[in-house]
């Protein structure tokens, strides 16, 4: 006994020894190694069954063969699937092998043949399992696409491969004892693999509950049961209103959708299962989205979550949830707010001006009221277009308040009506002319106030076109003249005089931006 504990020890630590790989080498040669190294471990701790193993190191080395007649995306992406495997490899068992290799095995299979399909585009395999395109990380195992595809083969009567898409998940199911959890292999949002996400579960929790109801089988049941309880355990956050799920497990976004989705299929999985606490759990999701509803309305659209506006699908689909909220339960109050944010895709976008723009003088380019900050309010995210004297600029902006900036360069003085106008995501549009802005040509000479005091020379000047002056001292006496230039000042301040011996008749000169002078007799210098 101690033996085959010193031989399981050693294998063990030769295989993660591997699992890093040597300096300046990456890769999918890298990656296998790493995986041939994870497989080693798992099978020394009892993990994963030897015969398995061997299977997944030709899956690994077959990845290989095919890699090596790839280019560019096709190549690319299947090397990001292996790089996922290897990345798990510490944490190879028996469940997670299944979804890892599985996935790797279909992606080798498509990508040595297909190009690369478009983001969000799912690809099932033999048992029915599904791969989302996700970009850059090849075709991944998605828990929730699953769920949505057993639904929708329970839905369209398609008993064989919903019960084998059944039997498949279940399968790949890991977690404590206890509960079940799906995960997703590729890094998301900021969050690191692997991660679940509430939403999930509990269409997991509902759809495996709909499979036990339809097959009569128990053991299905039961996997929906432990779905469940992963929500009700982990998967959510107390806010003030109540429980709210985790759509993510890595953060706490408050996503509308994925609550409302979330009561849909835990009040679905409790009456199938004929389950109290998980019906009670529903009731308390359903009066957390009551009472934070308001929230997600702007009055003009809805928010996606807290502080973000929603894009038109998951627009769309929260007015769906909500009129299937309002048939489960009776309540009046769901079909208003799924009328009011239907409303919503029909009502142009609202705009309104800002605080007037300040006169310009962009001529010259001084830095100085050569640009105009032109503010409006906009009701909802829409694609607006900005037009001025002929020049145009597209944004896409959420609701609010925003200030474009416009640089007429050396436009001809007048007056100038800015027009703005927005596209929101139904393709409602809407227009409005905003606050006008004068340009201006600066004429007029400084006004300037100045005076010495021995030999410290204040001055204080009035101009709206310019930001500085340029100065200069001309002094003289009998038979001689000087000049002394001072520089660019701002338009208040005080300086030492740097003057010639003797006393000198003086007077300040002072020019701006546009060249417009002024002259300040400043009487003896120095003062006696």
């Amino acid at each position: 006994m101690g033996s085959l504990v010193f031989r399981r020890a050693l294998l063990t630590a030769i295989a993660f020894s591997l699992l890093a790989p040597a300096s300046g080498s990456a890769g999918p040669a890298a990656d296998a190694r790493a995986i041939r190294a994870g497989l080693t471990s798992a099978v020394a701790d009892g993990r994963l069954d030897p015969a398995d193993a061997y299977r997944y190191r030709i899956d690994v080395r077959r990845c290989r063969e095919v890699l090596k007649l790839l280019r560019y995306s096709r190549f690319s992406n299947l090397a990001a699937v292996l790089h996922v495997v290897a990345r798990h490899a510490p944490r190879f068992n028996r469940r997670r092998v299944l979804a890892l290799f599985g996935m790797l095995e279909l992606n080798t299979e498509y990508l040595a043949v297909h190009p690369m399909p478009a983001s969000g585009t799912d690809i099932r395999d033999d048992e029915g399992v599904v791969y989302r395109a996700t970009w850059s990380h090849g075709l991944q195992f998605h828990p929730l696409g699953n769920f949505a595809a057993l639904n929708a083969d329970l839905t369209a009567g398609n008993d064989e491969r919903a019960e084998a898409l059944a039997r498949a998940l279940v399968a790949r199911a890991v977690g404590p004892s206890g509960t079940s959890r799906w995960e997703y292999y590729f890094s998301f949002g900021g969050g690191r693999p692997p991660w679940t996400s509430g939403m999930a579960q509990a269409a997991a929790a509902q759809a495996l509950a709909r499979a036990s109801v339809r097959y009569g089988d128990l053991a299905l049941l039961g996997a929906a049961g432990r779905a469940y309880r992963a929500v009700a355990d982990g998967l959510v956050m107390q806010l003030s209103t109540g429980p709210w799920v985790r759509l993510y497990s890595f953060n706490r976004l408050v996503v509308l959708n994925a609550q409302l989705q979330t009561v849909l299929s835990v009040a679905n999985y409790a009456a199938l299962a004929d389950d109290s606490r998980a019906a009670a759990f529903a009731v308390r999701l359903r009066r957390a989205a009551t009472d934070l509803f308001p929230r997600f309305d702007t009055r003009y659209w809805s928010r996606y979550s807290l502080g973000r506006e929603s894009p038109l699908r998951y627009h769309l689909y929260v007015i769906d949830l909500l009129r299937k909220l309002a048939l489960r339960t009776g309540e009046a109050s769901w079909t208003h707010r799924a009328d009011r944010f239907d409303r919503y895709t029909t009502e142009p976008p609202l705009l309104a001006p800002g605080s007037p723009v300040r006169t310009l003088y962009p001529i010259p380019a001084d830095g100085h009221r050569d640009v105009a900050p032109i503010r409006f309010w906009l009701s909802k995210m829409s694609s607006v277009t900005l037009s001025v004297a002929g020049d145009e600029q597209s944004y896409r902006l959420t609701g609010g308040w925003h200030t474009l900036i416009w640089r007429p360069g050396r436009q001809s003085p007048g007056t100038y009506t800015p027009t703005v106008r927005a596209v929101d995501l139904a393709e409602n549009r809407g227009s409005a002319a905003l606050q006008p802005v004068m340009i201006r040509l600066d004429r007029e000479p400084p006004v300037v106030r100045a005076s010495v005091a021995r030999r410290t020379l204040t001055w204080r000047s009035v101009d709206e076109g310019t930001p500085w002056l340029r100065l200069r001292v001309r002094l003289w006496r009998p038979g001689v003249f000087k000049l002394v230039r001072l520089g660019i000042h701002p338009l208040s301040g005080s300086l030492r005089l740097p003057l010639p011996r003797g006393r000198w008749t003086a007077k300040l000169v002072a020019f701006d931006s546009s060249g417009n002078r002024t002259a300040v007799p400043l009487g003896v210098v120095p003062a006696p």
